[in-house]
């Protein structure tokens, strides 16, 4: 596992609580490198700690759920056990929840 790789998923979990969501570009911000959501996405789709470092709150920045290595129906049920809502591969209420 890189540097980059575990500041990313220290971050997420430190950072992003239950019931939010964060962009991909929202998650490189806070790593200090804004231009990395690409990388931040590929750190995401390679996290061998789920669901304790909670990838499934990472989205894309138009509110869709974006990529999961595993089924998105596990990426769904994880959000929505947090309270967060999922229509149409879409997260309900994105502005109010996402950080």
């Amino acid at each position: 596992m890189t540097q980059f790789q575990q500041l990313c998923y220290q971050t997420l979990k430190d950072k992003v609580p239950a019931g939010t969501v964060i962009t991909y570009g929202g998650l490189a911000k806070l790593i200090g490198n804004p231009k990395a959501f690409r990388a931040v996405g590929s750190a995401m789709n390679k996290n061998p700690f789920a669901p304790a470092i909670p990838c499934h709150r990472v989205v894309k920045s138009n509110g869709d759920l974006g990529g999961f290595a595993y089924d998105i129906s596990l990426k769904i049920k994880r959000l929505q056990a947090e309270g967060v809502s999922v229509e149409n591969g879409k997260i309900v209420n994105f502005q109010s929840i996402c950080l």
